[in-house]
């Protein structure tokens, strides 16, 4: 093992290595990347077997970027077919997930069903719940700490998003303005959801966003109103229908959803295609029967032959149904990715839907700047409410203890 590891990391290697379950858990700047690639490395050294893998595609194309090891989807490990999950055990293989604060109790249970010889679960605690059904990550740390290490150093402690996520990961306001070497940390009162909405447009109109690399990130969808035939201000479909409009304007004979250059998020797993509920691209082109060519943010490529990468895609119409513009998502589409930069839309309005988790999974998507548009009051207001769920694991811990 590499001497440049803490005692925690040290003790989180030996420990994953060692056991038949176990939980690697921190928050941003911790290293848990480094710690994978050390386990990884640890493991073959033994002779073992190891499968990397991910919830989201882009959080799988990240971990093998880092680790240089290839690293699939959690469904495409499982054989999904878009109705069964068709991989047969693996008793011989460690597999370990990153990302795993965003597993489901369905989904982890299709892995473990599979009786791997060892299985890692790596996340952090701090991020939100999954939309399915249970909460295992976060309940396991809680109620079964014996299984868990928790990294303690953090390498990026004087970088300013850093600093302010970690504020909020601790349920305090962070500072309004930050700068340091690398990172930059802004938060604009600007008002309530109609004027941040302006805001945002106009900072669109200069040329602030690249959304080849950047995401504006709100709290909700949003709901079109019957009368006005309008989303709400700052929702999700509002900003992408605005934004559209100033990015890759249609004329009035276009009556096409999607046009070539638009940003596109991709809402239904697709295993024939090997494209996911989440994965983005960009529009390539358009046939002149209606199929679309979708150039992938992450380009696909085979496990068993990782040397054919492939980057565009085609997609019939039926296909085409599960595709959402992309200028702006929710935080819970954006979990598992990484912008260069992130606006946080952060209303007074949407306080029901704010709390601590979401928050901080909202900054910590970003690598350079994270800009918090809307009310500050908002911002701080969420630092104090942390979202609960009960599952079954709580209620049988609570019949353990």
């Amino acid at each position: 093992m590499s001497f440049q590891l803490d005692q925690s990391q040290l003790a989180a290697v030996r420990f994953a290595a060692g056991n038949r379950f176990s939980i690697i858990n921190g928050g941003a700047g911790c290293g848990k990347t480094t710690i994978i690639k050390e386990i990884v490395k640890t493991l073959r050294s033994n002779g073992k077997a190891v499968g990397l893998c991910a919830p989201t595609g882009k959080a799988a194309a990240r971990l093998k970027e880092a680790t240089g090891t290839p690293t699939a989807t959690v469904h495409s490990l499982l054989g999904y077919d878009g109705a069964m999950y068709n991989e047969p055990p693996f008793p011989g293989k460690t597999i370990i997930i990153d990302e795993s604060s965003m597993m489901d109790s369905c989904l982890l249970a299709e892995v473990v069903k599979r009786e791997p010889e060892r299985l890692i679960l790596v996340g952090d605690q701090a991020q939100l719940t999954p939309v399915g059904a249970g909460q295992p990550f976060h309940d396991i740390i809680d109620f079964f700490p014996e299984h868990v290490r928790t990294l303690t150093t953090c390498y990026r402690n004087t970088e300013a998003v850093f600093k302010a996520a970690s504020a909020i990961r601790r349920g305090e306001m962070p500072l309004l303005h930050d700068k340091s070497d690398n990172e930059v940390w802004d938060v604009y009162d600007s008002g309530e959801a109609e004027i941040t909405q302006q805001v945002i447009l106009e900072w669109v109109k200069k040329g602030v966003f690249n959304f080849e690399t950047d995401i504006i990130l709100a709290p909700k969808n949003g709901e079109r109103n019957k009368e006005t035939g309008l989303f709400p201000a700052c929702t999700v479909n509002r900003l992408n229908e605005e934004i559209i409009k100033i990015v890759n304007p249609r004329s009035s004979a276009e009556a096409r959803k999607f046009l070539p250059g638009d940003r596109v998020i991709n809402t239904k797993n697709n295993p024939d295609k090997d494209i996911w509920n989440g994965t983005t691209g960009t529009v390539h082109a358009i046939d002149e029967d209606g199929k679309l060519w979708l150039r992938l943010d992450i380009p696909i490529t085979d496990p068993n032959r990782p040397e054919e990468v492939k980057d565009l895609v085609l997609l019939n119409r039926d296909e085409q149904s599960h595709l959402s513009h992309a200028y702006a998502l929710t935080v819970h589409k954006s979990q598992g990715s990484q912008y260069r930069q992130v606006c946080f839309v952060c209303l007074m309005r949407d306080r029901f839907i704010l709390n601590r988790s979401l928050a901080y999974t909202a900054v910590t998507r970003t690598k350079q700047r994270c800009i918090v548009a809307g009310q500050v009051f908002a911002l701080a207001q969420s630092m104090q409410r942390e979202k609960s769920k009960q599952t079954v694991i709580q209620i049988l811990a609570g019949k353990r203890g």
